[in-house]
């Protein structure tokens, strides 16, 4: 029997504290508070970065991303949506893996290089605009990421490709007025499927701490009347505190797959930065923007069907709040344009919470 002596009251009470208290972790087993997860993501493409006006000149984005969990139970997909991440190979979770859903609305607007000939130029490429919606799934962990979209959209002059130049160009006064739109693609809905990949092959990504760099292959497969190519790609990254995952790539949708690659994003007050090199070769089937409509008769111009590209990002991440840039250096695939550039710059920011 214990015998707390004369002041037993006091030995019974720090009994009692030391029974019913939760054991005291000590500071390095202290829980972290939650990463951000559900990412706003809002971009905004522009060849002026590259130099010029023309080729694909502009092009905006809005996205949402979900939360990375461990099953699509854990989101609240639509029945189709679930049966598409059942039903498309390489979409399950499990085994560490993490899924992801993702919806996007975007534009594209592409122009030939002299924006003031009225008359429709053979040798130039088409007056084009594209407004559409793309849907993604993705299943990632830090060795490798699976993905895959639908995107439906417009083409033509349903797009209203053509009355946001105008705003930009003639009524805020940032560029030439471009007078050839009456000879831009005809209107005709646009549906494209992508599926994408990316494997880790060495790295040191997901210390969360220090400097870290990894490097990746990846690969990207398209089919519709937007874009209908096959790509395959190195990918390097290099900074502090580099995230799991892989490089945050703003494509034109439909060319790739919107996506937030990376499987947490931040930790209140933390800030990650680093630079992102990509080089990739792709072969182009058919493309509406340089072909032209698919169900009608339309201007379309001769390009070379190889296309090889070199993305340059910078990546700066700090709490909530994350900001992109990303330039794209492009191989010319229309030869005849000896002057023209197709390369463009990026700037995406983006909102986690």
């Amino acid at each position: 029997m214990i015998d707390f002596g004369r002041e037993g009251w006091i030995g019974k009470s720090l009994l009692l504290l030391l029974l019913f208290s939760p054991p005291v972790r000590p500071a390095s087993a202290q829980e972290e508070p939650p990463a951000r997860t559900v990412l706003w993501h809002l971009g905004f493409d522009d060849d002026v970065f590259g130099g010029s006006d023309d080729f694909f000149t502009a092009g905006w984005s809005l996205q949402r991303h979900s939360s990375a969990v461990d099953s699509w139970d854990g989101l609240n997909l639509s029945r189709p949506s679930r049966w598409i991440a059942d039903f498309v190979p390489g979409l399950s979770g499990g085994d560490g893996r993490r899924v992801r859903k993702g919806i996007g609305l975007n534009q594209i607007i592409q122009t030939p290089e002299d924006l003031s000939r009225t008359d429709l130029i053979q040798d130039d490429v088409p007056y084009a605009g594209v407004l559409g919606v793309a849907n993604s799934w993705m299943v990632l962990d830090n060795d490798g990421l699976n993905a895959f979209q639908i995107y439906l959209g417009m083409l033509g002059p349903a797009s209203m490709a053509e009355q946001v130049q105008c705003f930009v160009h003639s009524d805020l006064g940032f560029g030439e007025d471009p007078m050839g739109w009456d000879n831009q693609l005809g209107n005709e809905p646009i549906v494209n499927l992508n599926y994408a990949l990316a494997r880790k092959i060495a790295g040191t990504g997901g210390e969360r701490k220090g400097l870290g760099a990894d490097l990746s292959y990846t690969g990207n497969l398209g089919l519709g009347n937007l874009f209908t190519h096959a790509q395959i790609g190195l990918e390097a990254r290099l900074g502090w505190r580099l995230p799991e995952g892989f490089a945050p790539l703003p494509d034109v949708i439909g060319r790739g797959i919107i996506m937030d690659p990376v499987l947490d994003g931040p930790l209140p007050g933390e800030t990650r930065f680093y630079f992102s090199a990509v080089a990739r070769n792709s072969l182009m089937a058919y493309t509406a923007l340089l072909d032209g409509n698919l169900f009608q008769d339309s201007h379309s111009v001769d390009y070379d069907r190889y296309v090889a590209q070199i993305l340059l990002g910078a990546h700066l991440e700090h709490g909530a709040f994350g900001i992109h840039f990303t330039f794209y250096f492009s191989s010319n695939p229309v030869r005849a344009l000896k002057t023209s550039s197709p390369s463009w710059g990026n700037l995406s920011v983006e909102y986690r919470f």
